[in-house]
């Protein structure tokens, strides 16, 4: 009968910690790191100063462990983090759901595109404002799906289907700021990437594209042989012409060394005749006056033998030596002076 009776107390006691634990379980709740928490209460109504405006969800943001009436509350996790999609279209194998987008062009013609996009939840009580209850993930798998959509649409009509290809990249700026100041404005989220992927065009245009594409490259490909081939010409051009400059330099060089040579011959040839000339002219100068000397020696000795005929006129007695007036004529036209002086 003990053990029965501690038998039972066992398995209360079992049983109330087991409910203990569910219970606990059952009134706490954690929300998880990266995560915020908001209290959606039943009991509170609209316009209460506790709650976010236009809802019943307390603006008071809870972190970790937090406690909750299950019957009354409910605890709303939306992410502090970066969320990203990628709607694309299904490709070979694929078991997902095809996400890209139609949009359409200026000529109503509809491009299927793949879209990149990033986005962070910024203000908590507009995003609960705009969209209740609702999870983050739907509100971007939904919400912000469409509107993405209908922002890239508006964007795409201004542009002709033939242009959409050329043109992604202008798209896609001002579908970011359509979509980026709309997002943060209204509903609180942080657009962080937008990007389009791949575009799908329609076969029917795609055709006249790529045949397009192919005589506009026939065209650039005819453009740049014709360009090489006028390299090609040039660069024979500049050899033959660079040839021709360097025979040309040659030939001057040899000019000028002949020039050269001819001035320095020439140079020669001009101070030879300039010292035949100056010889010549010494010479001449030599004889005029070794013929001066001739000529006053000629008339010296005719004055001498003059006075020696006077002499002898006067006394044939005397005997006179003239000699030169070295001593000899000089002496004997001395003494003639002084025998000429006894006349007197």
């Amino acid at each position: 009968m003990r053990n029965f009776k501690a038998t039972m107390v066992s398995i209360l006691l079992i049983l109330v910690a087991v409910a203990g634990i569910f219970g606990y379980n059952l009134t706490h709740e954690t929300v998880k790191a990266g995560y915020v928490g908001y209290r959606y209460d039943r009991t509170i109504k609209h316009g209460d100063e506790r709650a976010i405006p236009g809802t019943s969800v307390l603006d008071e943001p809870l972190t970790g462990r937090v406690t909750v009436n299950p019957f009354t509350q409910e605890i709303l996790t939306y992410p502090t983090t970066i969320v990203a999609r990628n709607w694309t279209c299904l490709e070979e194998g694929d078991n997902k759901t095809d996400m890209s987008m139609q949009i359409g062009s200026q000529e109503g013609k509809n491009v299927d595109a793949d879209i990149y996009i990033s986005v962070r939840p910024l203000d908590m009580s507009k995003i609960i404002s705009s969209f209740g209850l609702k999870k983050f993930d739907s509100i971007v798998d939904n919400d912000i799906y469409g509107l993405v959509k209908g922002k890239l649409s508006i964007v795409a009509q201004a542009y002709s289907i033939y242009d959409i290809q050329a043109s992604r990249s202008k798209i896609q700026e001002e579908a970011f700021s359509l979509l980026a100041g709309t997002l943060s404005e209204t509903y609180g989220i942080e657009l962080v990437r937008f990007e389009i992927g791949t575009l799908i065009l329609p076969s029917d245009i795609q055709q006249k594209i790529d045949q397009k594409t192919e005589a506009i490259n026939a065209v650039e490909l005819a453009k740049l042989d014709r360009e090489k081939q006028d390299e090609i010409n040039q660069k024979i051009v500049d050899e033959q012409k660079a040839e021709s400059e360097k025979e040309l330099l040659k030939r001057q060089s040899e000019a000028d060394a002949a020039a050269y040579e001819q001035e320095r011959a020439a140079e020669a040839a001009l101070k030879v005749a300039e010292m035949a000339v100056k010889e010549a002219e010494l010479l001449r100068q030599a004889e005029l006056l070794k013929q001066d000397s001739f000529t006053e020696a000629y008339f010296r000795n005719r004055e001498l033998d003059v006075q020696l005929a006077a002499v002898k006129a006067i006394n044939n007695s005397v005997k006179t030596i003239v000699t030169d007036g070295s001593g000899e004529g000089y002496g004997a036209l001395f003494g003639l002076k002084e025998i000429l002086g006894t006349f007197n």
